[in-house]
């Protein structure tokens, strides 16, 4: 471990009852050692001082619970108690950001929900939480209270057996879905093909009309499935940040799927506040950024799922 290092950002997997909801645990925390062993870690990135560990917030189609804790992390990279209070939030699909903020970074945890799954792991429907902000205390009442606080005085490890505890009792609290088909795993499809698909062959392949396609997505994940798909295009050409000057635009906008490198340049001022060229001449950090990198590396093209598999299996089911 580097002497030097002064904060992690780190994504856990979730225990295998979980993982049809939840993509990943996360941490960001003062350097504080090695991870539990017992845990599998999916990704992990340490900071000294000097490096870029935060980048303009980017919008985003999943719901996610994150929990501030007790100190904050200023840009010298060295960390103080905050002055505010320990607090847990619930943030919806964002299809809007903010420039970026370059205040005083508090320490976090939290967890990534797949796609269409908020109402089962948070209570809380994401149609009603798009471009929302909600404390976590306003939705799950006494049962949020003091939660944060309790965070703060606990190890990584214990932080995230914690919350994962909590999130299985949540998830057994189920009613039966109406849907007809498998919101979650066309979704899943979706990002395969990085946003490349139509909203005609997504109804095709989930053998209902486009209309019903729509009402019932966006019902379930908080956008239409038009618009999922374009942010998991801007999702995927996030790999071309931090390249440097060098990249030709106009072929990363074909590769992407946009129609040319003006649509490319809109649609990540859109999503980020920012243009292709600054996100791809500037050092950043951010998981996205990360995880587009390994899909472009790994990638593959998917044929469309056979339509009985997008079928809503008789045991899935909404939350109260």
């Amino acid at each position: 471990m580097a002497a030097s290092t002064v904060t992690h950002y780190r994504e856990f997997a979730p225990c295998q009852e979980l993982r049809e909801y939840v993509r990943a645990f996360f941490s960001f925390a003062p350097e504080s050692g090695e991870p539990a062993a017992r845990r599998q870690l999916l990704f992990q990135a340490r900071f000294g001082k000097g490096d870029p560990f935060c980048s303009p917030l980017f919008a985003d189609a999943h719901s996610s619970l994150v929990f501030s804790l007790g100190t904050v992390c200023r840009a010298d990279g060295s960390w103080h108690r905050s002055s505010s209070e320990a607090e847990g939030k619930l943030i919806g699909p964002m299809t809007r950001v903010d420039p970026a903020f370059a205040g005083d970074l508090p320490a976090l945890v939290g967890v990534y929900i797949r796609a269409g799954q908020s109402a089962v792991v948070a209570h809380a429907p994401a149609a009603e939480l798009t471009d929302k902000i909600v404390r976590l205390c306003d939705l799950w009442g006494g049962a949020a209270a003091g939660l944060a606080s309790d965070f703060d005085g606990m190890s990584e490890a214990a932080r995230i057996d914690r919350l994962e505890a909590i999130l299985l009792r949540r998830v057994h609290v189920r009613l039966r879905s109406g849907s007809s088909f498998d919101v979650p795993r066309l979704a899943a499809w979706i990002r395969e093909r990085r946003g490349q698909v139509s909203v005609e062959t997504l109804a095709h392949t989930a053998g209902v009309s486009r209309q019903h396609l729509t009402r019932v997505f966006q019902a379930s994940v908080g956008v239409t499935p038009k618009l999922y798909c374009r942010l998991a295009r801007f999702r995927s050409a996030l790999a071309y940040a931090g390249r440097g000057a060098d990249v030709d635009w106009a072929r990363a906008a074909a590769e992407a799927g946009y129609s040319d490198q003006s649509h490319m340049i809109a649609e990540f001022r859109e999503f980020s506040s920012l243009t292709p060229q600054r996100l791809a001449a500037e050092r950043w950090f951010h998981p996205f950024i990360e995880r587009a990198r390994a899909g472009k590396q790994g990638a593959r093209w998917l044929e469309p799922p056979a339509y009985g598999t997008l079928k809503e299996r008789g045991d899935t089911a909404a939350a109260r």
